[in-house]
């Protein structure tokens, strides 16, 4: 296997600032609450300004649960086949690994338990998740439409409704998982534990057809 290139030192240094803001922030709200935690104050034990905190997020509740913009490379859109059997688990694991693409750092039990104990922060997060989803009904979207058979959409519905409805079903597996009571948050999801999920919607989706 081919290791990663290493990012560029301009890269690398943002990468480092964004930790050091996000595990700042984190453990002030942690220990003192999040109204008691200000910007000053995690640029402070960041060790940058907080000029430069806005320059990573708008805002601390932001920094305090580690979230960003979600991104979605054309590549990954390039790899779904709107004629393959598992189109809605395809699109399930790209809204998977678009989702995380907005949820950095590594500790998601302190995340989950800053979420539980504050639920402002819960809905910074779903704020976030919404973007993913958006994001990612933008490509399907476009994927459908590169296909002719999908292209006028479906039943009378345009293509842009088609495809919303295809991520939220297939966003049905990973809300399934993670509202699962033997759910473990520090192993997050993967392709493996989303198996069962998708066979269990599948196998529904035959019986309700």
């Amino acid at each position: 296997m081919t290791a990663a290139a290493p990012l560029p030192l301009r890269e690398r240094k943002k990468a480092e600032t964004w930790t050091a803001l996000h595990e700042a922030a984190a453990s002030l709200a942690l220990q003192h609450g999040v109204d008691q935690t200000t910007v000053e104050a995690i640029a402070s034990s960041a060790g940058v300004s907080p000029r430069t905190f806005f320059n990573y997020f708008p805002v601390k509740e932001d920094a305090i649960v580690g979230l960003r913009e979600p991104v979605l490379d054309e590549e990954q859109l390039s790899g779904i086949s709107t004629t393959a059997d598992d189109l809605v688990g395809q699109v399930s694991r790209l809204l998977m690994t678009v989702a995380w693409t907005a949820i950095g750092g590594t500790d998601r039990t302190r995340r989950r338990q800053l979420i539980a104990r504050y639920p402002n922060l819960g809905r910074r997060h779903m704020d976030y998740m919404v973007k993913a989803e958006s994001l990612v009904c933008r490509g399907i979207s476009g994927v459908l439409a590169r296909d002719p058979s999908w292209t006028d959409g479906a039943e009378g519905f345009s293509l842009e409704e088609t495809a919303r409805m295809l991520v939220m079903i297939a966003g049905v597996p990973l809300r399934f998982e993670i509202t699962s009571t033997d759910f473990n948050p520090a192993g997050g999801i993967s392709t493996e534990t989303l198996g069962p999920s998708l066979a269990l919607l599948h196998h529904l989706l035959r019986k309700l057809s």
